[in-house]
């Protein structure tokens, strides 16, 4: 079976793909199953855009769209929350028995956002990465109501730097990624393995491969694959070679998600 968990409609402030533009465009690259995952973010930081779904009409357009494929495609019900320390409790009450799918990410750290540069500032590029990992490790220490954790270093798109290095290269980043992946291990919870990673240095996936080999080592199990599309051409980028690497690194299963419960699929 194929899946891709990791879709941004019209109701992501930064996509303008229909919903029933990215559901045809995922039966006809031969899914047998989405999770739509539009973006919620609340406190985003940056005030020249807004990421945030009236959660009712959201979940009415997924309905229709789950109704009308039925035959054709699985279509599970989604979010991509933003998570920041200062309001998790608003995001357990925005998700909590709504949703199939939760992706856990972090688009903003110490309240400053990763996009536009902001958290850069005054931070050496290590600096930054490792005060971005503490964040990471805060929250999934205080906060259980996702499914995955989204392209976990994607610290390494952002910052006006001339390489992106793998974050296991430095020491201290290196034992706050293992205590992070300990802590979700131990949470049942899991990771995304994201394909727009490719796009920063062409080799890897978001996390990397070294990344994915240690929460692997470490005994980490869920594991769920999306292409972050915000356009059609997108859906199921580099998804075969991925899986071949995860199947080298010793994966031997996919997830997928009903209720916010895994489900497992043979690779």
């Amino acid at each position: 079976m194929l899946f891709d968990y990791h879709l941004h409609s019209h109701f992501s402030a930064d996509s303008e793909m229909t919903m029933g533009q990215l559901c045809q465009a995922a039966v006809d690259k031969g899914l047998d199953e989405i999770a739509i995952t539009d973006h919620h973010d609340i406190d985003y930081q940056d005030n020249t855009i807004e990421f945030l779904i009236d959660r009712n009409q959201y979940l009415q357009e997924i309905t229709k769209f789950q109704e009308k494929y039925r035959d054709k495609l699985k279509i599970k019900k989604g979010i991509e929350i933003g998570l920041q320390p200062h309001i998790l409790k608003e995001c357990q009450q925005y998700t909590d028995n709504y949703f199939d799918f939760v992706i856990g990410s972090f688009h903003t750290a110490e309240k400053k956002d990763l996009y536009n540069g902001d958290f850069f500032e005054g931070y050496s590029q290590w600096e930054a990465y490792i005060q971005y990992l503490k964040t990471v490790f805060e929250v999934v220490n205080n906060y259980n109501n996702y499914s995955v954790i989204g392209h976990l270093d994607i610290i390494r798109r952002y910052g006006d730097f001339g390489t992106q290095p793998d974050l296991l290269e430095n020491n201290e980043a290196a034992e706050l990624i293992r205590e992070i992946l300990n802590t979700i291990i131990a949470n049942d919870r899991g990771l995304e393995v994201n394909t727009s990673g490719y796009r920063i240095d062409g080799e890897n996936p978001l996390p990397s491969f070294e990344i994915l080999e240690l929460y692997f080592n470490l005994g980490g199990r869920i594991l769920t694959i999306g292409s972050d599309s915000h356009s059609t051409d997108t859906l199921t980028n580099k998804f075969k070679y991925t899986i071949s690497r995860l199947k080298q690194i010793g994966f031997t299963e996919l997830t997928s998600f009903s209720d916010m419960k895994p489900e497992f699929h043979r690779i």
